[in-house]
């Protein structure tokens, strides 16, 4: 394994002929990371495929961060595996000949690494952390039995998701009311204007909405006036959202494994399409159900796969 960038040399050997190169590439030791690493790692290992996979943490300073991406370059690998959003925004900029594949990357079209999930363009495509909107307003309705309208906040940066959840939300008989913001200063006059005309509020990973202040804030305004909140992750729902959709990112590891090998197989990645999750777990908090004069079905409390009390 390596670790930063002075060791990349002394600890891989030279791969044989036969052999290909995989550049595995973070900038964080998250624990979610580690378990999309093992995941990729799962793949690779069980496959027909001799490979060599070389680690590579990016580390904060600048020219660190250059002299890292300088050896990934040099060492010439078949394929680089990227984890996280920042390290593909990173490597994706920085090398344009050597194919790329993403994991654990949310919202790569929103974000800006590729114009389409269908049919990527370049070096990249990957597996992304993105629930189906369809299967996040479906499952909300499904909690929350009375829901017929939901309200969301969002900015230029996901107008693109706001614009297919209107049709998705029609479908599913959801009146979604959608509400542009250009600060943070203005969300609390914003729930103001939502708190009597929707059932509920659905977040969406909008860093311009949801800094930490914000989203304090929202927690406590969903809380105060009974309006279930469907939250960005776990953590979300720990701290008083009713509930979330989070995947599996070991799964979603071992779908960019599988994306890799398809790859060096001799497939271009404008030919492999950017992939959902295939696993996704619910996460519950009966103590906000309670708190919001909600009750739970006990078939959704069973299947989900955190409970907080």
């Amino acid at each position: 394994m390596v670790i930063g960038f002075s060791l990349v040399f002394l600890l891989c050997p030279e791969s044989s002929a036969d052999q290909k190169l995989i550049a595995v590439v973070k900038t964080e030791d998250l624990s979610s990371y580690s378990r999309a690493l093992k995941g990729i790692k799962q793949v690779i290992s069980q496959s027909e495929v001799e490979a060599d996979v070389r680690e590579y943490v990016l580390p904060q300073e600048t020219g660190g961060k250059d002299s890292v991406l300088g050896e990934i370059k040099n060492s010439r690998p078949d394929l680089i595996v990227t984890i996280g959003s920042k390290a593909t925004e990173l490597v994706s900029q920085s090398i344009k000949d050597i194919p790329i594949v993403f994991s654990a990357v949310l919202n790569p079209v929103v974000s800006g690494f590729v114009s389409t999930a269908k049919t990527p363009e370049g070096n990249l495509t990957g597996a992304s952390l993105d629930v189906p909107l369809g299967i996040q307003l479906e499952k909300f309705k499904l909690i929350v039995p009375h829901l017929r309208s939901v309200g969301v906040l969002y900015t230029s940066e996901t107008e693109l998701l706001i614009r297919e959840a209107r049709s998705i939300s029609e479908d599913l008989g959801i009146k979604l009311v959608a509400i542009s913001v250009q600060s943070e200063k203005e969300i609390p006059a914003v729930l103001e204007r939502l708190r009597n005309e929707v059932d509920g509020i659905w977040a969406v990973a909008d860093p311009l909405i949801f800094t930490p202040q914000s989203t304090q804030f929202i927690l406590l305004f969903s809380l105060r006036n009974g309006l279930p909140l469907m939250g960005l992750t776990p953590s979300f729902v720990q701290a008083g959202a009713l509930f979330t959709l989070a995947p599996d990112y070991k799964d979603v590891g071992r779908q960019a494994g599988e994306m890799a090998l398809d790859i060096i197989s001799g497939k271009d990645p404008k030919e492999v399409s950017i992939s959902v999750p295939r696993l996704i777990y619910l996460y519950l908090n009966l103590k906000t159900a309670t708190q919001i004069n909600l009750k739970v079905s006990p078939d959704l409390v069973q299947v989900a796969k955190e409970v907080f009390r």
